[in-house]
């Protein structure tokens, strides 16, 4: 069986990739050698990038697994242009193997102004660089896929599964909505995960603001990236809402267990690890009307699409969610059959297959580690 390296961000809270590859790891260590080597979030400084690209190319497994998004590697991603032409430099030249799983996909669809046509220029060269340096390339939904072919073709790729976590906590809902500092009474309706634009938390706190006080609000996440649109949350948020900031591990999962809803109102995604969660503890969920959650609605019937731009027509079929019990039950029936099909153990095991095909070595010892 090959062993691997994996590149990610570290599994520390600061990144949802790096929480997903620990995750991933987790599961793979009962059967292969995974070495763990970190890439740092959005650095300015681009020499962590071109160590941590040597070390995973002088390493001794033969499959280089990276866990891919564009943020992680500086300013417009400015420094995979050094990581990733260094890394296939050495993994062709140690005959390794390189697998790039893409947790999005920028394209034409991404650019704004100004510069609307270099913006283009640079994305399309970006995606055909990496396209480039990758002998196997991995898509977590069809739209991230469909979305990166825009760009440039792929010689070799597939689509799995994000994957359903399994690593759920015991706790009630009561005791849940008590560490999160709300009343255990309120109907509770959660927007999980870091407050970024793209996620559509101004869009939350829009809906937050229909309501009177019979329903809380809990957007439950840290800032990541842009200060300015996170104090602007932070300052716009109406009473029945609740900002918690950055969560510690026990809370995050505090946060799904009291939720009665999750709103998902994302303008930008190709897959979601807050939707898996959701799913591991059952959450019925209304994401945004984009092809993602589109694609599960018709395919599970496992989340209600909404355009959650519109707040006055989210809080009406809000509101008649909370109060159809039968729907909500509906919508947590579809969860399961997803779950089954995605859990994170049979996304593991397609990865075995795909490492123990792509890799050069047949036989490792068991074991993490993490440089």
């Amino acid at each position: 069986m090959a062993d691997v390296t994996m590149v990610s961000t570290p599994d520390d809270g600061s990144c949802g990739i790096g929480t997903y590859t620990g995750e991933l790891i987790r599961e793979l260590t009962n059967n292969t050698d995974v070495d763990w080597v970190n890439v740092p979030l959005r650095s300015a400084n681009p020499l962590p990038y071109v160590q941590s690209a040597i070390k995973a190319g002088l390493g001794d497994s033969s499959v280089i697994h990276i866990q891919h998004e564009y943020g992680i590697y500086g300013p417009k991603s400015l420094w995979s242009w050094l990581f990733f032409p260094v890394l296939f430099i050495l993994a062709t030249l140690r005959n390794k193997r390189v697998i790039t799983t893409f947790h999005s996909a920028w394209n034409g669809e991404t650019i704004g102004s100004p510069l609307v046509s270099l913006k283009y220029i640079y994305v399309a060269a970006n995606n055909t660089m990496l396209a480039a340096t990758t002998d196997h390339a991995i898509f977590l939904s069809e739209n991230a896929a469909t979305e990166f072919r825009q760009s440039v073709p792929l010689e070799s790729e597939e689509v799995l599964p994000h994957g359903v976590q399994t690593d759920t906590r015991e706790l009630s809902p009561s005791d849940a909505k008590h560490a999160l500092g709300v009343d255990p009474d309120d109907t509770l309706v959660v927007e999980p995960g870091y407050i970024r634009r793209e996620k559509g938390c101004d869009a939350f706190i829009d809906l937050a603001r229909v309501y009177d006080d019979d329903v809380s609000f809990l957007l439950a996440g840290g800032c990541q990236g842009n200060e300015a649109y996170c104090e602007s949350i932070r300052r716009d948020a109406p009473a029945n809402v609740r900002v918690t900031g950055t969560l510690d591990e026990d809370r995050f999962h505090a946060a799904f267990v009291a939720a009665d809803l999750v709103v998902l109102p994302y303008r930008e995604v190709t897959q979601s690890g807050i939707f898996n969660w959701c799913a591991a503890y059952e959450v019925p969920v209304v994401g945004s009307d984009t092809p993602y959650f589109r694609r599960l609605a018709d395919r599970w019937n496992c989340v209600a699409v909404i355009d959650t731009e519109d707040a006055t027509a989210t809080a009406m079929r809000v509101g008649k969610l909370l109060d159809d019990a039968d729907r909500r039950a509906t919508l947590v029936a579809g969860m399961r059959d997803y779950r089954t099909a995605a859990s994170m153990d049979s996304v593991a095991k397609r990865h075995l297959k795909l490492y123990a095909s792509k890799g050069t070595n047949s036989d490792s010892d068991v074991t993490t580690s993490t440089r």
